[in-house]
């Protein structure tokens, strides 16, 4: 039927998640992907505005494609992010972030249309993985976000939170276990508050996916701590479960001050007791947050203090530094924001107390840092606790 052809998928795990349900649709409808940018009828080109790295990547792919003209498409979260950027560039198609429904009108009388396809659990190439294993599957169970922070670009291009039924997520796990999985990863950009918009929670879910089979680990991904004040005593027998082996609670700072000013809910640091209730009966999960340093008005009593907090609960920290992103919230801060070189000293000041306490520090897709690097690097901890749990109760 054609050629289609996608550009580098540098992005969440989300958005690799839809990329390749698309490329499934084109190839379910008789397409064939091409690598060849020159060769294809279609070339998306697939933009991340999650950092100014990423961004600004995109923005080169898009401007490096414009020789070839109409059929070059800019997709992502950029067009929504930064549509005079890609304008600038680009005269040219673009689908919204938040209208990738609109792939469907590429293919006219599809045989099979883009919601019959069904959801991913993997990537659409070799390369889009930190490490390759088929036996880990990723399964997203929300789109979105229930939040509005800040200095977040991520509400911008993904926008409110949509949750899948607890109905059709089991029934995606139903055949991964066919498949032989032993990692199932509940993901999203958001999943603290999954469910709430059809009258289910978290708690509910991942109770379900639990009790569902025993064969495989959960991993939960990008769960806001909102989520741990709010579901505390339900959430907290099934986080120790030790089947439960990957745990991470993004919570970018302990101040309550400046958790106000990011516009996310005060009392982060009330999680610790929680966390340590986790720990005391599951020996293997492995517990992972992400922090901002350099949020504009920062004190450095206040970043010793969440660096304090981390280090004594978490066994991996992602270092963030604060980036000034137009049209957010954050900028009416712009009088009270340090300069580059400031943010770039604090993260390495960061980055460097986790590391010398005994945890793993890292920056993420907004450094320049090897991912695949960090995953073995966690996955490393992981043996490692496992390994201590065996061995504890051999005793």
């Amino acid at each position: 039927m054609g050629l289609i052809f996608f550009s580098d998928d540098d992005m969440c795990t989300t958005k690799k998640l839809e990329m390749r349900r698309i490329q499934d649709f084109f190839k379910l409808n008789g397409w064939d992907v091409t690598r060849d940018p020159d060769q294809a009828d279609i070339v998306l080109c697939v933009t991340c505005s999650g950092w100014e790295k990423l961004e600004q990547k995109s923005l080169e792919t898009l401007e490096s494609l414009q020789h070839l003209g109409d059929k070059v498409i800019a997709l992502g979260c950029v067009t929504d992010v930064n549509p005079g950027g890609v304008r600038n560039i680009h005269a040219g198609r673009c689908i919204s972030s938040l209208r990738l429904d609109k792939i469907a009108e590429l293919i006219p009388n599809p045989r099979v249309k883009l919601e019959e396809v069904p959801e991913p659990s993997v990537f659409r190439t070799r390369e889009d993985y930190r490490l390759y294993d088929l036996t880990k599957r990723f399964v997203n169970i929300a789109n979105g976000c229930s939040f509005a922070c800040s200095y977040c670009p991520h509400k911008v291009g993904l926008g409110p939170r949509m949750s899948r039924t607890e109905d059709h997520i089991l029934k995606q796990i139903e055949g991964l276990v066919a498949e032989g999985v032993r990692i199932v990863v509940l993901t999203g950009m958001e999943t603290a508050y999954y469910g709430l918009d059809i009258k289910t929670d978290y708690p509910s879910l991942l109770k379900k996916v639990l009790d569902f089979n025993k064969s495989y680990e959960v991993h939960v991904a990008q769960f806001h701590p909102a989520g741990v004040l709010k579901y505390y005593d339900r959430l907290l027998p099934f986080l120790q479960n030790d089947r439960v082996t990957d745990i991470q609670i993004p919570i970018q700072t302990t101040s309550d001050r400046l958790l106000k000013l990011m516009r996310r809910p005060p009392g982060t640091d009330t999680i610790a007791d929680f966390l340590s209730e986790v720990k005391k009966v599951n020996k293997v999960a492995v517990l992972r947050t992400d922090i901002m340093v350099g949020f504009p008005s920062e004190t450095m009593e206040e970043l010793d203090k969440t660096l304090d907090f981390v280090t004594d609960v978490f066994d991996e920290v992602a270092v963030y530094g604060f980036e000034m992103r137009k049209g957010l919230a954050a900028q009416k801060l712009m009088g009270q924001a340090f300069s580059g070189e400031e943010i770039e000293r604090r993260v390495a000041y960061g980055t460097r107390i986790v590391e010398a306490r005994g945890a793993m520090a890292h920056g993420g897709q907004q450094s320049d840092v090897s991912l695949i690097e960090v995953e073995r690097r966690k996955q490393a901890i992981r043996e490692a606790k496992k390994r201590g749990a065996k061995e504890s109760h051999a005793r």
